[in-house]
């Protein structure tokens, strides 16, 4: 009968300690899904700088090309 406490007691110990991983993983994901926005961010500001250079459009076209665009991606969110 004392084996089957401490088993008890061991399989208990192991699910509280499994739940914390699981809580620090999701923290940490979160996290890193964060810094993914950010950088695919980046990334996409780096694309439509880079297109603007090449096709050379005049600084006042780039201005609102960028606020269209901004615009076209906070519809899209909503989706």
């Amino acid at each position: 009968m004392k084996g089957e406490i401490v088993d008890i007691t061991r399989m208990r110990t192991a699910k509280i300690q499994g739940e914390k991983e699981i809580e620090q993983l999701s923290k940490r994901l979160e996290e890193l899904r964060k810094k993914k926005y950010i950088i695919d961010k980046e990334i996409q500001m780096a694309e439509f700088i880079i297109a603007a250079i090449q096709n050379e459009i005049s600084p006042k076209a780039f201005v609102q090309e960028l606020i269209n665009y901004e615009i076209g991606k906070m519809s899209d969110d909503d989706d």
